[in-house]
């Protein structure tokens, strides 16, 4: 917790409000905090934990909560808390804006929430006023969580009535609160959602033996990749930021008299994020690039590496080393796929065959992202942020460059003319690529909803 020390017992009964009456001097005494009448940092945290117990048991709305962190979700709530009614503490998550985009909540969801917190402060019979300031503090998250209906696209009734025929021939419990969660998302309009039930749907009781339901929650997606996962080492060593520079990858025999280095920027400023230079002779032969075996890893809710360079015909497997469920997926014009969801060392594979960028995206947490540039460049090096790039061995001449970086739609191109020795160079780029969460895998924006 970001108020520090260790977790405290949990105190039932909040503190009786304090006395506001004037002090000995004459003056008025401040008016203590919420977060002090309430009872402090221990009935916060019991607060916390029986909330979070009512919402597991809420059938309104515990299936939320499946794929969750659930210790460090209570964490942050204490700290969301502590800090709203004036506490001394600092959360440490995202705004709850950003946290929810994507999750598409309906206003139903969030009257459950409100009402399963209403009830853990009836039971620790938390005075009226009090009561209200806390709900009144949470009143105005509701337009900023709640999905706007226009990015709620409904399943059809024929849709919903095979799924429901076969939701009455699955016979293990799990599965069938699953679909039953599932169609009433489909139904709703939360389509990321309900694949997400879906899919677990499938992991319990298999792909085929629902099959037939699919249509109603799979609609508008990328093509689903249903072979079968593998399993990595799970003591596998983390994935570098950036993985793919033609001086590692096929390094020339002999040393060649010219080399380059430079920084990437983005309009003129220092480039925050990663980049990529792309060299090709003008006018000169270059032979065909092996294929690879990479990997771009899902761990601690990052993609690593966020940028990787590999020619056509490369494979990339993508293992989830997080105990909880990732859906890895894209829908860039260069190669559109869906993995499915999978965890614990788990992984599937994609050959790239097509040259151009895929963006990679997880359906499930959208602030997480990764670049695959299949290039056929004889030289090319991976640029981090305002770090110098460097190319240590090229043949003098003429040479087009393409240089991209993540806050550029494509990459921009110049010629350039390598001189025997050491040149250097500056590449700007356009910062014209949409900034936030990319949509999802229905094509679905998940930005925040805007402010009002």
């Amino acid at each position: 917790m970001a108020c520090g020390g260790s977790k405290p017992a949990p105190n039932t009964t909040p503190a009786k409000p304090a006395d506001t009456s004037a002090s000995a001097g004459g003056k008025p005494a401040a008016a203590p905090e919420l977060y002090d009448r309430l009872g402090g940092q221990k009935a916060v945290v019991a607060v916390v934990e029986d909330f979070v117990n009512r919402v597991a048991a809420d059938t309104r709305i515990n299936l939320r909560f499946i794929n969750t962190d659930i210790p460090r979700l209570k964490s942050l709530l204490v700290e969301f808390v502590c800090m709203a009614t004036g506490g001394p503490c600092r959360y440490s998550g995202v705004d709850m804006e950003t946290s929810h985009a994507g999750m598409e909540l309906v206003d139903a969801e969030f009257v459950a929430l409100v009402e399963d917190l209403t009830a853990t402060l009836d039971t620790f019979k938390v005075p009226a006023k009090e009561k209200g300031e806390l709900l009144g503090a949470l009143g105005p998250l509701q337009p900023l969580i709640v999905a706007p209906k226009d990015r709620l696209r409904p399943a059809s009734d024929a849709q919903l009535a095979k799924a429901t025929a076969v939701l009455a021939k699955l016979t293990d419990k799990q599965a069938q609160d699953l679909m039953t969660g599932a169609i009433a998302a489909a139904k709703r309009g939360q389509r990321n959602y309900a694949d997400q039930l879906f899919s677990r749907v499938e992991i319990i009781a298999g792909v085929k033996t629902v099959a037939a339901a699919a249509p109603a929650f799979r609609e508008g997606a990328p093509q689903r990749i249903e072979t079968a996962v593998t399993q990595m080492p799970k003591d596998a060593a983390p994935q570098p930021k950036t993985v793919g520079n033609s001086d590692v990858d096929d390094p020339s025999a002999t040393q060649l008299p010219g080399s380059l280095k430079g920084i990437i920027t983005v309009d003129g400023k220092p480039l925050d994020g990663v980049g990529l230079v792309m060299l090709y002779p003008v006018g000169g032969k270059y032979g065909k690039r092996t294929p690879k075996q990479r990997i771009v890893e899902q761990r601690n809710k990052t993609f690593s590496p966020r940028l990787l360079a590999i020619p056509p015909g490369s494979t990339v497997a993508f293992p989830n080393y997080d105990d909880f469920y990732h859906n890895v997926f894209s829908t860039s014009a260069t190669q559109a796929f869906d993995l499915g969801l999978f965890k614990d060392g788990q992984s599937r594979e994609m050959k790239f065959d097509k040259m151009g960028l895929v963006r990679v995206g997880c359906n499930v947490h959208a602030k997480m992202a990764s670049f695959i540039f299949v290039i056929d460049a004889p030289a090319y090096v991976p640029v981090e942020g305002a770090q110098e790039f460097n190319f240590r061995s090229l043949a003098p001449g003429k040479y087009k460059a393409r240089v991209w970086s993540e806050h550029s739609t494509e990459p921009a191109e110049s010629e350039i003319v390598i001189k025997t020795g050491v040149n250097d160079i500056t590449f700007d780029t356009k910062g014209d690529a949409p900034k936030g969460p990319s949509p999802d895998k229905f094509g679905t924006t998940r930005q925040p909803v805007a402010k009002k």
